[in-house]
């Protein structure tokens, strides 16, 4: 089963989120401050995170610099989220490498087609995954 970390300070959010994703068949994580995600990420082991951009303190923009700059987290996919739908939000996660922008509110269908496309996507170019088994995303 994919592991999923959501990284948001959005605490009803990420909830929905968790029920979301969990009743599609995914295991989930939510962690509400990008500073604590960091050692979520080392214990847990996720195969995709979805990360807000705009957090207090520590943005996930900064999160995922601190990810690519570690063994652990360097290959781990990242999808994008933002209530603000711009430009300049748009490049930056395209430069940070991300794998996938998502603009708040989106459909539920949206969230997980992303997901999905982003674990196959990422299974297809690594086939030497971390995990012994090509990652199956639930339908």
């Amino acid at each position: 089963m994919p592991r999923i970390l959501v990284v948001d300070d959005d605490v009803p959010l990420t909830r929905a989120l968790e029920r979301r994703l969990q009743a599609a068949g995914f295991d989930v994580r939510t962690v509400n401050h990008a500073r604590a995600a960091a050692a979520v990420v080392f214990q847990y082991r996720p195969d995709l995170v979805l990360l807000d951009i705009e957090m207090p303190s520590y943005t996930g923009l900064e999160f995922h610099e601190c990810l690519r700059g570690s063994d652990r987290g360097r290959g781990i996919p990242i999808v994008y989220m933002t209530g603000h739908d711009c430009s300049i939000y748009r490049e930056q996660a395209r430069e940070q490498g991300a794998s996938g922008f998502l603009a708040k509110p989106y459909e539920a269908s949206t969230l997980l087609d992303t997901v999905r496309e982003t674990l196959v996507g990422f299974a297809d170019v690594h086939s030497h995954s971390r995990t012994p088994e090509p990652v199956q995303t639930p339908r």
